[in-house]
């Protein structure tokens, strides 16, 4: 592994890959362009469900997801700082992006932390560590979520949610935050689908039948297993939802000791300026 940087990372370039990187009653946004991934065949979440969840808004938009894993710190992707770091809000504890919900936390972004091998084609080590300007006030609704040590076994279940595209490849975007469960699949059968493009840094989850994916949107997002975060939605072909096409997820239990030794570093840092003072 490369050394820490420990500075914020440069603005990213745009992506130059050819691969991309529900009920009734789901209240839907207008169409826009939009970075990321989305989820399809989903369901409305619980409220309440997932206080890890984070939604990343520009300009009142959702761009990407997250996770809340300190009071302090969100992990996402990489990719989802493409278009700039300091535009973006954080939102915890949201839940339908219509409605002021008094569960509602907004922050903004003190510093960013790219995977220091992040590579942008394939997506690589695709993580990044966004630092809030305050800690957020962890209850029911708003808390942490302890990451993966383990990396996943072939089938197991697990949940992502996001705001997503509904549909694919027309976009449809719902209010309310989406859930689905996907199982994981073996990396020989992810090799297979994406034709050897697949590191140790990813692994694929999925339907095999199709019908239910992450989509354009979803980016950063969460996928949970057995109670942990185990994967952080990264990229698919540009059809989502398609029988025997699983999505890639940047595997979160090849980056846990990165992320571990970036928050100590930094919390030694801020600890020995004010020892200075």
């Amino acid at each position: 592994m490369a050394p820490l940087a420990l500075v914020p990372a440069p603005l990213l370039p745009a992506l130059t890959c050819s691969l991309g990187c529900s009920s009734a009653s789901t209240a839907l946004l207008p169409n826009s362009a939009s970075e990321g991934e989305r989820i399809i065949g989903g369901r409305n979440c619980r409220f309440g469900s997932r206080p890890y969840q984070v939604a990343l808004l520009r300009n009142g938009r959702v761009t990407c997801g997250g996770s809340l894993i300190a009071p302090k710190w969100v992990l996402t992707a990489a990719h989802c700082g493409r278009r700039g770091i300091s535009s973006l809000r954080v939102h915890l504890g949201d839940y339908n992006l219509l409605v002021k919900e008094p569960t509602e936390q907004i922050r903004r972004i003190r510093n960013f932390f790219v995977h220091p091998s992040y590579n942008l084609c394939p997506r690589d080590n695709d993580f990044m560590l966004l630092e809030l300007d305050e800690p957020a006030q962890l209850n029911n609704y708003v808390n942490t979520i302890n990451l993966a040590t383990r990396c996943p076994s072939p089938g197991t279940r697990c949940s992502v949610s996001g705001w997503g595209t509904i549909r694919s490849p027309q976009r449809l975007r719902p209010a309310i935050l989406q859930c689905a469960d996907l199982y994981s699949v073996s990396q020989a059968r992810c090799q297979d689908v994406y034709w050897g493009r697949i590191t140790e840094n990813m692994f694929c989850a999925g339907v095999e039948q199709g019908g239910i994916s992450s989509c354009k949107g979803d980016s950063g997002g969460p996928l949970v297993c057995n109670g942990q975060l185990q994967g952080v939605v990264s990229w698919g072909k540009s059809v989502c939802a398609l029988p025997g096409q699983p999505r890639v997820f940047a595997n979160v239990c090849k980056a846990a000791e990165w992320v571990r030794r970036t928050i100590r570093r930094k919390f030694s840092t801020q600890k020995n300026k004010w020892t200075q003072i």
